[in-house]
């Protein structure tokens, strides 16, 4: 404190007029280098109180008294860091629970109802709700006083007043879901008449003679397909697929055919359904119901004795269903000793058996469904159920959809195409990195996969056998089946007869259910024609765009389908807010983790900042993990955690969790990972180069080609950081080298080798490295 000037001086100063620091310090001549000395004298001032500094940072003089006095708390701000400590316990989440009450002094405050710690309300003019009211509230620090924390109500927390009719109405206004026909539409649709007798002409077959059977779940009003099944003296089989005559009800190039394109399918949702065609097609004229005449088109298909297909025909026809009946009173109708349920038990066994042979992946995934109460609201969300019966009507769908991409193909007609792709070889490497014990025993060499594929087909024996490999190996774990899914391309429509990889068949369309998917309708009416020249060309040509439309419509669709299915599931998490669950971690991402609890069955997501703890939690997606940079800690799909609700928002089918603590952790958890590096070479994507090909590169380049053959094996780094080191090092003894040369014949002297002690010069003439080694050769 030396050369400058006393308090009294400058109380003095400031006495006659309020200064800031840069006034203060030229009135008192203070020089450039004695400022922050200066700055510190009137830090101190203020601290002790001799000094005052206002709003408007001007000095005045001082009441005398200290600013913090020795017994007194510091009600500084603290730091960030501070304060996140101090509002998060290691065991508590952000979203709190507590009953409001007035504090007597024009302030609320709330009663935490886990701890009894009583916190002031932050509020202006709006009351934040009734006298004994049980709110959620979140906790952040206060702006002035250290250590206190001020409580805001988190509406989001709280169940509301929402009714189950306005969430509906909310999510179809939300997914833009049309909600009904132009009038034009209707009045061409009503206008339409019921089958008759006069409509068996043109080739139309009268069907009505067979026992045919229509098998759909319990409630369905859209009836598109039947079966008939008859035994032949010889042991083989007549089968018969009946599919409903949309095409006749639905005239190409029509108002009504353009609002089918557009819609695309039929929209399920757990508590109704958009259909693609009015109800009065889709409900009534085109759906098979029982015990009335309906047209359709049949699929006549003659089976051997092991159910081989020896023909098949195309036919329209009128049928009369003798029986409409779910799946559960099938399988009661076989165990009766029903004939022709009996036959169709009978040779679906056999057509499954069948492409059991040829090769099957079957997955066995869970699909869920929601049940409803009296009054039409969510009241669980359950398992669908699987009857064997599914399975029966299952196989007679899928040979009637061979045989029509096979009759497409025979006529050459231009047909819509059902495709899947094989999977690509860098998700089965992510795969394989990530789970390297599904690999195990693998039938088929990993180095075999990158072989060159036919661009005419989808179809890959040696990757399909790896894939009945890895469902196996993972059967009853739906974890790891979901993992294999997503490592397969998604299906899709095309105008190129490509194949379908998990069906493992070359040939595949969609022929049997037009009532709710516009491929099918396609597929009609170029069977329908005779020749492929009645295929209008503009027609022809808008079959790619057609395929684009109803693939991107279906994406959509399965995803409103998925989310409202969430919206049923956060209906009924709204009413345990504040509760605990024990959950499975379903996903991890950069924005947060995904966690799935039982019951009810739903998933949600659950922040970092939702993290018990004060911890900073970072995504790493090479590990496909969560961790923590202070604890440590992990998070992977799988594992096991305790989780408590924070939010439930129905209408947007949203639910945020708190994890509380980690239980235990899941078997992609306990899984080994293989290094990226180290998964692409034993999958014959690269391979890794011998020491004695890396001895003839230059150091330089020799470090490059080990970094990037495993960049992050620190050993490789670290040996070829000591390779260029002991290269260009000052001790390094260059007889040595000259010695080994001299041992060589000239001429490869002058190729391909450096000069060592000087940095090699450029040529300026000649561009191959040819030329430049033999001009320095030369200067050697």
């Amino acid at each position: 404190m030396q050369d400058l000037p006393s308090k009294e001086q400058i109380i003095a100063v400031v006495r006659d007029e309020p200064m800031v620091g840069s006034q203060l310090r030229r009135a008192m001549g203070i020089t450039k280098h004695k400022k922050l000395a200066f700055k510190q004298l009137l830090a101190e001032m203020v601290n002790e109180g001799s000094l005052a500094r206002t709003s408007n940072k001007e000095y005045t003089p001082g009441a005398g008294e200290p600013k913090y006095a020795e017994d007194s708390e510091d009600n500084r701000r603290p730091s960030a860091a501070s304060r996140r400590k101090a509002t998060y316990d290691d065991d508590e989440s952000r979203v709190h629970r507590g009953v409001l009450s007035p504090d007597g002094n024009d302030w609320w405050q709330v009663t935490d109802s886990s701890t009894g710690k009583v916190y002031q309300m932050a509020h202006r003019s709006k009351v934040p709700g009734k006298d004994g009211e049980t709110i959620a509230f979140t906790l952040y620090p206060h702006p002035k006083l250290k250590h206190s924390m001020l409580a805001k109500v988190d509406r989001s927390a709280m169940e509301g007043d929402l009714k189950w009719s306005d969430v509906k109405a909310q999510f179809l206004k939300d997914s833009s879901l049309p909600e009904g026909f132009s009038d034009s539409i209707m009045e061409f649709v009503n206008k339409q008449q019921a089958p008759s007798e006069k409509d068996l002409k043109d080739g139309r077959v009268d069907l009505r003679n067979l026992y045919i059977l229509c098998i759909d779940p319990d409630g369905a009003m859209d009836h598109d397909d039947a079966i008939s099944v008859e035994k032949r003296p010889d042991g083989g089989f007549h089968l018969g697929v009946h599919i409903a005559d949309v095409s006749h009800y639905v005239p190409e190039g029509s108002e009504l055919d353009d609002e089918a394109l557009t819609r695309s399918f039929t929209q399920y949702l757990p508590w109704t359904s958009v259909p693609m065609l009015p109800d009065r097609l889709s409900s009534d004229l085109c759906s098979l119901h029982q015990g009335v005449d309906r047209l359709a088109f049949s699929c006549l298909i003659e089976l051997d004795k092991d159910a081989h297909v020896e023909s098949f025909a195309f036919k329209k026809s009128m049928v009369n269903i003798t029986a409409g009946i779910t799946y559960g009173e099938a399988v009661k109708r076989l165990e009766a000793g029903d004939e022709h349920v009996k036959a169709l038990q009978e040779v679906t066994a056999l057509l499954r058996e069948n492409r059991r042979k040829n090769g099957i992946l079957e997955l066995g995934s869970t699909e869920f469904g929601c049940k409803f109460d009296e009054n039409g609201e969510p009241e669980k969300i359950v398992p669908r159920e699987e009857n064997e019966s599914d399975h029966w009507v299952e196989e007679c769908m899928l040979i009637a959809n061979q045989c029509c991409a096979r009759e497409l193909e025979r006529r050459h007609l231009q047909g819509v195409y059902r495709i899947h792709e094989a999977p690509d070889t860098k998700d089965i490497m992510e795969l394989y990195y990530q789970m390297p014990d599904l690999f195990k025993d693998s039938p088929i060499s990993l180095r075999e996969l990158g072989k060159p594929r036919r661009g005419d087909t989808n179809l890959n024996p040696d990757i399909f056998k790896l894939y009945q490999h890895l469902i196996a190996r993972a059967k009853g774990d739906d974890e790891i089946i979901m993992r294999i899914l997503r490592s397969m391309q998604k299906a899709h429509y095309d105008s190129n007869c490509f194949g379908h990889f998990a069906l493992n068949w070359q040939d595949y369309a969609h022929f049997t259910s037009p009532i709710r998917r516009y491929a099918d309708l396609w597929c009609h009416r170029e069977l329908s024609r005779k020749t492929p020249d009645e295929t209008d060309v503009k027609r022809a040509w808008d079959v790619v765009a057609v395929c684009s439309e109803i693939s991107a419509n279906e994406v959509k669709n399965q995803k409103t389908e998925r989310m409202s299915l969430k919206v049923c599931a956060t209906w009924l998490l709204r009413k345990h807010l504040g509760e605990e669950f024990n959950a499975t971690v379903t996903g991890v991402q950069e924005w947060g983790i995904y966690v799935g609890v039982e019951d009810p069955q739903a998933e949600g997501l659950v922040r970092f900042r939702d993290i018990a703890g004060s911890d900073f939690y970072v995504f790493n997606p090479d590990k496909g993990i969560v961790y923590g940079k202070r604890s440590n800690k992990t998070f992977a799909r799988g594992d096991k955690v305790r989780v408590r609700l924070l939010r439930a928002n129905p209408v947007r089918g949203e639910a945020d969790f708190a994890i509380l603590e980690k239980i235990g952790d899941g078997r992609t958890s306990k899984m080994a990972k293989l290094d990226r590096a180290e998964a692409a070479e034993n999958l014959g994507l690269v391979t890794q180069p011998d020491e004695s090909e890396l001895e003839t590169l230059r150091p330089s380049e020799r470090r490059k080609v080990r970094e990037s053959y495993g960049g992050d094996r620190k050993a490789n780094k670290r040996k070829a950081e000591r390779e260029e080191r002991v290269e260009y090092g000052r001790g390094r003894k260059r007889t040595s080298r000259r010695s080994e040369m001299d041992d060589e014949p000239r001429g490869r002297q002058s190729r391909g080798k450096k000069s060592f002690g000087r940095k090699k010069k450029t040529s300026t003439f000649g561009n191959s490295r040819r030329d430049s080694g033999h001009i320095h050769g030369k200067k050697r």
